[in-house]
């Protein structure tokens, strides 16, 4: 009896545990869901950059000298750059409106959630930490851009500056500050700076101004954006054309030949005019490139604004579309050297493998839809045009015949003198004929 009322309890017991077991689960995975829910709902726009492209070129993604932002904040190899981040912010809090400390953490811990949604990882910082680090970090991009633009007057005879008068510094937080993973989200630093500076002097120019200014090597329209994400999505954009294309939609994608197998069926390449690294044309046999320059200098920045679209807009891959592009034209060292002869690549790797492994690497592991294909007509017409036998027989009948001042006087003594010899000949038979 006495082991039978234990057995009930026993399975009582368990099955008590099962359905707690139950609850626990059911709890965490609706928590998940609500966790997940509100992420989606929000706008994300700083990303790590995904594994598949970080793994062959780490180096590219990661910050050289200054942490901007959580994901590689507290990083070994930059934790002496907090000093200066100190010394600037200390700098910049004498500027204008003189605004106290609490004033900034006010700021900042009212736009905290805010800025927290738009880095797409969860970030695991108190929220004290967080909005010091942001604090500290809005406070330094700051008074770098002011300090830069007022070097002249400010900056150049300046013994405490510790950064700007050593270029190779410059250089490397230029290039750290256009990494995706190492972003603030622009509507912190524009609030910090209002709150600094509002109502503003005449001569102040305004944020994003000062910012285009410190970018200026990074890109060549002279265009002002809007809605600006951040650094990365500022370059971006200023890369895009001024009246963008519709893409051809329900398209499948075109291959087309590589620059010499376009050049051979009478393709001729002509050094574009245009500042857009999208406006290239097609027009009587003559593709025109805009110049683009490639030193180990560009290839970062170019991996970033890559990642950039391939998280954030894999529907608008304006960057991506373009290298695909020029993947297609570029498959040997032969077309390298074929577009740096007209002006189209200035290659400053110096090697044409080097440069032809560039184009043909960069998007490699990226998979898109290709039915939205940028350059769809522009592939379009290059394929026709590339099939007409006629313009072959062109290149062909000027490579061997004409390829020379005194070839094509033999090809044209030549012509001549079978011009001549047929009238002849239709002559002598006329005769014979009595006409």
């Amino acid at each position: 009896m006495m082991g039978l009322q234990l057995q009930k309890l026993k399975h009582k017991m368990v099955l008590q545990m099962i359905l707690k077991i139950h609850s626990l689960l059911v709890n965490h995975i609706a928590g998940d869901l609500k966790s997940l829910e509100s992420t989606q709902s929000l706008k994300h726009c700083i990303y790590r950059v995904p594994m598949k492209l970080r793994k062959l070129n780490k180096e590219d993604y990661t910050p050289r000298l200054v942490s901007i932002g959580p994901f590689h904040h507290g990083s070994g190899g930059l934790q002496s750059m907090e000093k200066h981040k100190l010394f600037y912010f200390k700098k910049l809090m004498t500027r204008g409106n003189k605004r106290s400390l609490e004033d900034y953490v006010g700021l900042m811990k009212e736009r905290e959630e805010d800025t927290r949604h738009c880095y797409a990882d969860t970030i695991r910082l108190s929220s004290d930490k967080f909005v010091a680090m942001i604090l500290l970090d809005a406070g330094f991009i700051i008074e770098l851009l002011l300090r830069c633009y007022y070097w002249e007057l400010e900056v150049k005879d300046d013994l405490e500056e510790p950064l700007l008068h050593k270029p190779s510094l410059v250089f490397d937080i230029s290039h750290d500050l256009t990494l995706l993973e190492n972003q603030l989200p622009f509507f912190v630093l524009d609030e910090f700076f209002n709150l600094t500076f509002a109502p503003f002097p005449k001569d102040l120019p305004s944020l994003l101004r000062l910012t285009l200014i410190f970018f200026k090597n990074y890109y060549e329209q002279d265009k002002v954006p809007e809605n600006v994400r951040h650094f990365t999505d500022l370059i971006r954009t200023l890369h895009l054309p001024t009246a963008p294309r519709q893409p051809a939609a329900g398209e499948e994608f075109i291959f087309v030949p590589s620059a010499t197998g376009l050049h051979e069926s009478g393709v001729k390449f002509k050094k574009s005019s245009g500042k857009c690294l999208l406006d290239i044309q097609f027009s009587n046999g003559v593709l025109e490139i805009p110049c683009f320059c490639l030193h180990s200098g560009t290839i970062p920045f170019i991996r970033n604004l890559v990642a950039l679209e391939l998280c954030h807009y894999p529907l608008d891959c304006y960057i991506i579309d373009y290298f695909f592009f020029m993947d297609h034209l570029i498959n040997t060292p032969k077309d390298v050297d074929l577009l740096a002869q007209n002006g189209i690549l200035l290659n400053g790797l110096g090697d044409s493998g080097a440069a032809a492994a560039f184009f043909n690497n960069l998007c490699r592991h990226i998979i898109l839809p290709r039915s939205n294909f940028y350059f769809f007509s522009l592939c379009k017409d290059l394929k026709a045009y590339h099939k007409v036998p006629w313009h072959k027989w062109k290149v062909i009948f000027k490579r061997d015949y004409c390829s020379t001042p005194w070839r094509t006087a033999s090809t044209t003594a030549a012509v001549i003198f079978l011009l001549l010899t047929s009238i002849q000949t239709i002559c002598s038979v006329l005769s014979l004929k009595g006409v």
